[in-house]
Order: structure tokens, then C-alpha cells, then sequence
């Protein structure tokens, strides 16, 4: 769907474009529009109207691969670090095993969390507790869980944290692009509906000159 109004935009902006460069071009439409009222300073306002729709079009694209690039940062980096969480905390059980409230206080008896809150909780309770724990985490170090990996690993939770933030700080922004965005094609809507209304009066004995606007006229 949105590929669709994509599309129906671009459509719309370089429709709109056409239909206002060929009165400027063809004198006799040209003359023809300005006896109707759509002299210079009319078709000036016509331009800005599309120039505003054409800049929030291009502001909003814009925006939305910003977000798509930074979710996907996002996406790719949360992933990464739970395939190396669900590792870790196999090896932490299987060398854990015989302490129960270890593996507790680690975080690891259960299962990891579906929500994202709830498994950056998780991970974060695992990783600070053997980083404030060094005689605890010297257990794993045979598993290749040694300081420099958790200190490692506790930085990419931040950068997880961090293209989060991004991605709901984009989300914002772009909602609020879009607004601005619809809001001008309605603007430019509603003026061409007008400008093709006088169009086809001014044009009624002239249909060819009709359909170089954009316009199709039946024979």
C-alpha cells in the first residue's frame, strides 16, 4: 500500500508540473487561463504550492530511509547480541550447574524474555553481575566469557540501547513529516482541482490544448 501512494504521489507532483508549465509555455493557454483570472501572480501561487508538496515529499523519503537504515542498525545489532547471549547462558549453566542460586542471581534458571524490556533486563542482569563479580566470572573464562568479552559485550548492549533510541527518536519525526506532507498534497489538490475546473472552461472550444494539461477529453 504505502509503495502504491508512493507512487501516486510522484504521479500527482509531476502531473501537477506538467499541466503548470504548459500554460507558461503555450501563449494561446496562456492567454486563454489569464482571462479566466490566472494571470502571473495566480500561477506564482500555484508553483509555490507545488514546490511546498514537491519539499515535503522529498523531506519526508528522506526521513523514512533514514528510519528504515536506522531500525535495520538496530535489528541486525539486537540480534547479533542475542545469539551471543543464548550461548553464553548455555555455557553458564552447563559450568553453573551444581549452584542454583547462582544461575538465579545470573539470571538464567528460566528462560529469556520475549519483550524487549524484559530481555534487556536480562541480558544487562547477566553480564553486570559477572563484571562485578570477577571471582565469579573467572569460572567462565574456559568458555571464553573473559573480562574483555563481557566488558565487550556490556558496550554493545549500550549501542543496542542507543540505535533504539534513534529509531524512536525517527519514528517521531518522520510521524510528524508525514502530517506536514499530507497536509500539502491537500493543498495542492485542492488548487489544481480549481485550476483544471477553470482550465476546462477556458479551454471548452480548445480540448486539445485540455488535454496537454493532463487532462483526457472524450471525442
Amino acid at each position: 500500500m504505502a509503495l502504491k501512494n508512493q507512487r501516486s504521489q510522484t504521479a500527482i507532483l509531476e502531473n501537477a508540473k506538467i499541466a503548470l508549465q504548459n500554460v507558461e509555455t503555450n501563449p494561446t493557454i496562456k492567454s486563454l487561463m489569464e482571462s479566466l483570472g490566472y494571470n502571473a501572480a495566480k500561477m506564482a501561487e500555484g508553483i509555490t504550492v507545488l514546490q511546498t508538496a514537491k519539499s515535503s515529499y522529498d523531506e519526508n523519503q528522506l526521513l523514512d530511509d533514514n528510519k528504515a537504515k536506522t531500525s535495520k542498525a538496530f535489528e541486525d545489532k539486537r540480534i547479533a547480541l542475542n545469539v551471543n547471549f543464548v550461548r553464553d547462558r548455555k555455557k553458564a549453566r552447563v559450568i553453573l550447574s551444581d549452584d542454583p542460586l547462582v544461575l538465579k542471581e545470573l539470571g538464567v534458571a528460566g528462560g529469556i524474555p520475549k519483550t524487549y524490556v524484559k530481555w534487556l533486563e536480562n541480558i544487562n542482569q547477566f553480564y553486570n553481575t559477572l563484571k562485578n563479580q570477577p571471582e565469579l566470572a573467572a569460572k567462565l573464562t574456559s568458555v571464553q566469557i573473559t573480562p574483555e568479552y563481557i566488558t565487550e559485550t556490556l558496550a554493545g548492549i549500550a549501542e543496542v540501547e542507543s540505535l533504539r533510541a534513534a529509531r524512536t527518536q525517527n519514528e517521531g519525526i518522520t510521524q510528524n513529516a508525514t502530517k506536514i506532507k499530507d497536509k500539502a498534497f491537500k493543498d495542492l489538490d485542492k488548487w489544481m482541482g480549481s485550476f483544471f475546473a477553470i482550465a476546462r472552461i477556458a479551454l471548452e472550444n480548445e480540448p486539445q490544448l485540455l488535454e496537454s494539461l493532463g487532462k483526457f477529453v472524450r471525442s
